[in-house]
């Protein structure tokens, strides 16, 4: 026989011989996948911190809740409310349940009795549990909705021990809201304002969460601004989703003096034994017979009668010239006082005026004297209030922005 037959039937006659050996072992089928029991194969994972451990063995507890999410509507910042969710046991064996963590501290969930009471067991809220077939428990969820919202959702899990259900989330959803809405916010335009007629700015106060609120004013020194409201229109009020509101009437003066006019108004409501109060500004500018055109040594904004003169040594001080045109006036124009008299600008204005076309022009001098160093910038301006002869014009506001240093 030739080598290469004799090594030939060797390999053939050792895997004849692993094939018997095969069968004799595990016969003459090969293995095959078997059918892995639920519960074995949820209690084979990797379970969560909070997971609950599945029982060896059927019937298990099957969870039915009374529903997943509830929608609170739209409210208040600050509120406290509570909803109760009912989780029952329609399996067949025993349902074990375990509460998780909420998602905020704002939100907690409770296991609660059939009267409402949380269940506690020396002394301490009971977090665990077993549900036997066919009953149920009430898990009351609170929360505290501390800040404004449009989508405020939070969850209270809770783990339980049914295969298909092995955590289950309790969600609160809704909007929070602040109890009043001002429009337009911050500031109401008066434009320019009439010397012969009240001028007007209107703006709404609307509630999306109170069902009704009541409006007075906050007393204020000034008379030349007169504040009105009265209930809005049903439809104004479903064009901004409101519950409640007012129109809201704010009429300026004719007299209101010469210049930039600025009145702050702050409305009190009230809602039950809740007060809340909107602030806002109305403004304008009130042109008239007395105007201030060409400055030297200073600069000058027209559309708020501010007087720059910037930054200097407080020895020394600072003088500017300003022109005063006045027209529908036959006599002189008298600078009868400035309020406050104490003001430590000084205006020296002359007592006759020179001819402008069909008005007349007043070069006036604005000082600030030397001393002690001081800082009137912005907000801080000196406000000088100037009181003249003029039938059409017996105030002039200005102000004056420097710093001495």
């Amino acid at each position: 026989m030739k080598p290469f037959s004799i090594v030939l039937s060797l390999i053939l006659g050792l895997a004849a011989l692993s094939l018997v050996v095969w069968v004799g072992r595990f016969g003459a089928s090969l293995p095959i996948a078997s059918k892995v029991d639920p519960a074995v194969a949820a209690q084979k994972q990797i379970p969560s911190v909070d997971d609950l451990p599945m029982p060896e063995s059927g019937p298990f507890g099957k969870a039915e809740l009374s529903e997943l999410e509830f929608n609170f509507g739209v409210r208040n910042v600050g509120d406290a409310d509570k909803h109760v969710f009912t989780l029952k046991n329609i399996g067949e064996g025993v349902l074990k349940f375990k509460m998780g963590k909420p998602t905020c501290q704002c939100t907690i969930g409770e296991i609660t009795s059939q009267n409402g009471e949380p269940l506690t067991k020396d002394g301490e809220a009971v977090k665990e549990g077993s549900i036997a077939a066919g009953e149920s428990i009430n898990i009351l969820v609170k929360w505290v909705m501390k800040a404004q919202n449009d989508k405020f959702r939070q969850v209270v899990p809770v783990f339980t021990t049914d295969p298909d259900q092995r955590k289950i989330e309790l969600a609160i959803m809704g909007a929070i809201d602040q109890p009043l809405h001002l429009v337009p916010e911050g500031y109401w335009d008066f434009g320019d304002m009439s010397a012969t007629e009240p001028s007007v700015a209107q703006g709404y106060v609307s509630s999306k969460v109170l069902e009704s609120f009541t409006i007075t004013e906050v007393p204020r020194e000034n008379s030349k601004v007169k504040v009105t409201w009265e209930p809005a229109d049903p439809l104004l009020l479903a064009k901004y989703d409101a519950k409640s509101g007012y129109l809201v009437k704010v009429e300026g003066s004719p007299d209101v003096p010469i210049g930039k006019f600025r009145e702050a108004i702050q409305l009190k409501c009230q809602s039950g034994d809740n007060e809340m109060n909107v602030e806002f500004t109305v403004g304008g500018r009130r042109s008239g017979p007395v105007e201030v055109r060409g400055v030297v040594g200073a600069t000058f904004n027209v559309e708020s009668n501010r007087l720059f003169f910037g930054e200097f040594p407080a020895s020394t001080g600072k003088k500017a010239k300003v022109n005063f045109i006045v027209k529908d006036l036959d006599d002189e124009l008298v600078l009868q006082s400035i309020e406050p008299a104490d003001a430590r600008v000084k205006l020296t204005f002359p007592q006759t005026g020179k001819p402008f076309g069909k008005s007349k022009s007043y070069q006036v001098e604005v000082e600030i004297p030397p001393g002690a160093p001081a800082k009137h910038r912005s907000e801080d301006a000196e406000i000088l209030n100037l009181k003249f002869n003029h039938p059409g014009a017996p105030e002039f506001k200005l102000a004056v922005d420097y710093h001495a240093t």
